[in-house]
C-alpha cells in the first residue's frame, strides 16, 4: 500500500491541464481582497513565523521536492522578506526549524485560516501528498481548533 495520495494532472509540471496557481498564495493572482488585508496584516515577525511553518511542513516527508522549494520561493517574495529573514528561510530549507519553536496554538486567531492554506498549497505543490504529510496536516489543524 502506497503512502503517498496522488493529485490531478494539474498539479504535475509540465503535464496537460497544468496550472500555475497551485503555486500561488491565496489572495497573490486571484484577487481576493481579503486574502490581500489579511497578508498586510501580518507584522514581521508572523511573515517570518508563517514560512517557519510552511517549511517544517515542507520536511515532514524528510525531503524537501523541487515545486516545494518553488512555492516557498514565491511565498517569500509575496511577503517581501529581507534578506536577513531570506536567509533565515534558506537555513530552514537546508535543515527543518527546530520544532519546539513550532506552536500552532501561538498563531493569532485572525490569521489562522491564511496558515492553513499556505500550508496546504505546500503539501500538495508537488503533486502528492505523503502520509505523513497528511498526518502533520490534521494534527496542526486540530491544534488550531483547540
Amino acid at each position: 500500500m502506497s503512502n503517498v495520495i496522488r493529485l490531478s494532472s494539474s498539479f504535475a509540471p509540465g503535464r496537460a491541464g497544468y496550472d500555475e496557481s497551485v503555486f500561488a498564495i491565496p489572495g497573490a493572482t486571484t484577487g481576493f481582497q481579503q486574502e490581500d488585508e489579511m497578508l498586510e496584516e501580518l507584522g514581521r515577525r508572523d511573515r517570518l513565523r508563517l514560512v517557519q511553518f510552511v517549511c517544517s511542513f515542507a520536511w515532514a516527508d524528510f525531503e524537501i521536492q523541487p515545486e516545494e522549494r518553488v512555492f516557498i520561493s514565491r511565498l517569500i517574495r509575496r511577503l517581501d522578506l529581507d534578506d536577513e529573514e531570506d536567509l533565515q528561510v534558506q537555513q530552514w530549507l537546508d535543515r527543518p526549524p527546530a520544532l519546539d519553536d513550532l506552536d500552532p496554538t501561538s498563531i493569532p486567531a485572525a490569521h489562522r485560516r491564511f496558515f492553513v492554506e499556505a500550508i496546504e498549497g505546500l503539501i500538495s505543490a508537488d503533486g502528492e501528498i505523503a502520509e505523513e504529510e497528511r498526518e502533520s496536516f490534521a494534527i496542526f489543524k486540530q491544534l488550531l481548533a483547540n
